[in-house]
């Protein structure tokens, strides 16, 4: 962030998020907006990129110090779920099956399930617990970085999963 200085930083933070945990970050230069991708972590500007611009409302204005702290925290972005086949499976203290992780990224929501081949794949099931139409969802449990790191070594062996 060399040229910091000539932005205004601002975060989304509508509920259930909050401005110590937004869901995006955005800076502008006068009249140019740009957002900071979760996906590739690189600054990419608004106009034909995105359809959905937040509204001003719903932008709090940050400190480029801030900004910089959001932007290089990159798990703070990121929501992790222990994965159980259903909510019986949880209820009965089963153990997860594996680890699943969204980012939600301005540009696009991004799923992730931990597969057995020992990496990270696009996948619905963070989609279908949170859809009301599914006939069968997986059960979700919220979980930290740190926890699904812990997870993911006991279930399969496998250390800093959650790298990104």
């Amino acid at each position: 962030m060399s040229d910091q200085g000539n932005y205004e930083y601002f975060v989304k933070a509508t509920p259930p998020y909050t401005q110590e945990r937004p869901s995006s970050l955005w800076r502008r230069s006068g009249d140019d907006w740009e957002f900071l991708s979760l996906l590739d972590w690189g600054w990419h500007k608004v106009k034909g990129t995105i359809e959905h611009v937040p509204t001003p409302e719903a932008l709090h204005r940050v400190t480029a110090e801030r900004a910089v702290e959001l932007e290089t925290d990159r798990q703070g972005w990121v929501r992790y779920w222990a994965y159980y086949g259903d909510e019986e499976e949880w209820r009965d203290g089963e153990e997860p099956t594996t680890v699943v992780r969204r980012r939600r990224s301005p540009e696009r929501i991004y799923d992730e399930t931990f597969m057995r081949d020992n990496r990270w794949q696009p996948d619905s099931a963070v989609f279908e617990f949170f859809d009301a139409r599914a006939s069968r969802p997986p059960y979700l449990v919220d979980i930290s970085a740190d926890e699904a790191d812990r997870l993911l070594q006991e279930i399969r062996g496998v250390t800093g999963a959650t790298e990104l």
